[in-house]
């Protein structure tokens, strides 16, 4: 372990920061007074739709990965690579390292029949796990999927998430990181191991679910050949905290009195906690109980996101063959009045809708003949309302009152979300970093480098050289 000295030439590592909509290939460097990000390679396709429902296609995700590899040593090369991804989505793959079935999304219909089915367990999964009783949980679709596909589930070996699955194509290692695996609602809260009973639910061999290791856990090195065909070389492969959620939030560093909300596909709204027991109340709350870095503990409640905007974008453009950018759809959301209130976003209709337009014209009738400007108002409105039932739900549950929130992820450059929010809630908002997720897996890459004394010094680091806006209740600008 060394320590970055002034005046060294700046520490490099290569992070992979995945979301749902697209993947990034981001250097992070630091030069022992800041962290600078630079987005290397973007690229997305690796969502699809099957027949069933929808998918991920691996082949376009690992290639995605891949020329971010590439882009890495054509940028000078890195000292180490790390992966965040979004929780909850998995592999399984038979002894030739192979899927034994092409992974689905959370949002395919397989969560909410197994969600249904297990209803009996509902209450032991959340007080056992911490986890949201929800249909996206790991848990659901895996009861659902093994019961429907014995041949290829008796073939399963390793049980792998998406952030893992990369490290394993990278590095050849069959681990699961710690605050990833909390996602899945198969992991005891008392001992952080894999539960057996939970497993049995699930309708798994326990033979799948390999060791479960803390984020900063150096996994391995970068497989011979992708060393050798990105031209990286040997580079050490590091577990960081491989949710996104969890990244985020180390980036963010909320203090006390503040939440914190991820905004992205999901909005994840929450606070940091000591890790300790799940209460009770909170679960009746609708909030979960999700793995932190360095012995915390994140109380969250998933929210729908901007995954919404995106699915409206698609369907006006599929109707219209205007294909208007998020900044246009933003500006024309904060220059319309108010539209017809929409119906609880948390309405099965809003998980996985197809068409939105005709989403929102059979929910909300009349809305989908609108104005894009009006139909965009709605949906930032609707989401700004659950952030706000969440924060009361938060000060409900705990002390002391929220008295700001703070937003990191994509939604942090959403002129439309951070103007609409802090009327909802009546607090300030402070916008920033955007790149929370790359920031705090940089971090952890950094302080297994040796790059500064630990974890916290480098958040602390990152929080005090990180360029925020604040947007107030009353004002409809923001100010720097």
């Amino acid at each position: 372990m060394r320590e970055a000295e002034i005046g060294a030439a700046p520490r490099r590592c290569l992070v992979f920061d995945l979301g749902g909509g697209s993947g990034r290939a981001i250097l992070a460097e630091f030069d022992a007074a800041r962290l600078h990000l630079t987005e290397l390679h973007r690229f997305g396709g690796y969502e699809t739709r099957l027949p069933d429902g929808p998918a991920w296609d691996l082949a376009i995700l690992f290639a995605g990965i891949e020329a971010g590899l590439r882009a890495a040593a054509q940028a000078g090369g890195v000292e180490a690579i790390g992966i965040d991804s979004w929780g909850v989505d998995f592999a399984l793959l038979d002894a030739d390292g192979l899927p034994v079935d092409q992974p689905r999304t959370h949002r395919h219909g397989r969560g909410r029949r197994g969600l249904a089915a297990l209803a009996g367990h509902h209450d032991a999964i959340a007080r056992g796990t911490g986890a949201q009783v929800l249909p996206f949980v790991t848990l659901f679709h895996l009861h659902d999927w093994a019961k429907n596909h014995p041949h290829p589930a008796a073939n399963a070996l390793h049980f792998l998430m998406i952030a893992d699955l990369v490290a394993h194509h990278l590095s050849g290692a069959l681990a699961c990181e710690a605050t990833l695996a909390r996602t899945s609602g198969l992991v005891a809260l008392a001992s952080g191991t894999w539960d057996p009973a939970l497993l049995g639910l699930a309708g798994m061999d326990a033979r799948c679910f390999g060791p479960i290791v803390p984020a900063g856990t150096v996994l391995g090195s970068l497989r011979g050949e992708l060393a050798r065909s990105s031209g990286l070389g040997s580079v050490p492969v590091v577990a960081v905290a491989a949710h996104d959620t969890a990244s985020a939030a180390l980036a963010l560093a909320p203090e006390e009195d503040e939440a914190f909300l991820i905004a992205g596909s999901w909005n994840l709204l929450g606070v940091e906690i000591a890790d300790g027991a799940f209460e009770r109340t909170a679960m009746a709350a609708g909030f979960g109980l999700e793995g932190g870095v360095e012995g915390r503990a994140l109380l969250v409640r998933s929210c729908q996101g901007l995954h919404l905007l995106r699915r409206l974008r698609e369907a006006w453009a599929h109707r219209t063959g205007d294909d208007l950018d998020f900044e246009t759809w933003g500006r024309l959301a904060l220059a319309s009045p108010a539209a017809c209130t929409l119906p609880d976003l948390s309405d099965p209709a809003f998980m996985d809708p197809v068409d939105l337009l005709a989403t929102l014209g059979t929910l909300c009738p009349g809305l989908a003949q609108h104005e894009p400007g009006l139909l965009a108002r709605a949906l930032y409105e609707a989401l700004a309302r659950e952030v706000a039932d969440g924060i009361a739900a938060i000060e409900r549950l705990r002390a002391p009152p929220v008295r700001r929130l703070r937003i990191g992820g994509g939604g942090a450059r959403d002129e439309a979300l951070c103007t609409l929010v802090p009327q909802a809630i009546g607090r300030p908002v402070i916008a920033g970093p955007v790149e929370a997720s790359a920031a705090g897996n940089a971090l952890v890459q950094f302080a297994a480098l040796g790059a500064f004394p630990s974890i916290a010094a480098g958040r602390t680091l990152v929080r005090g050289g990180t360029a925020l806006r604040r947007f107030d209740p009353a004002s409809k600008d923001p100010s720097a």
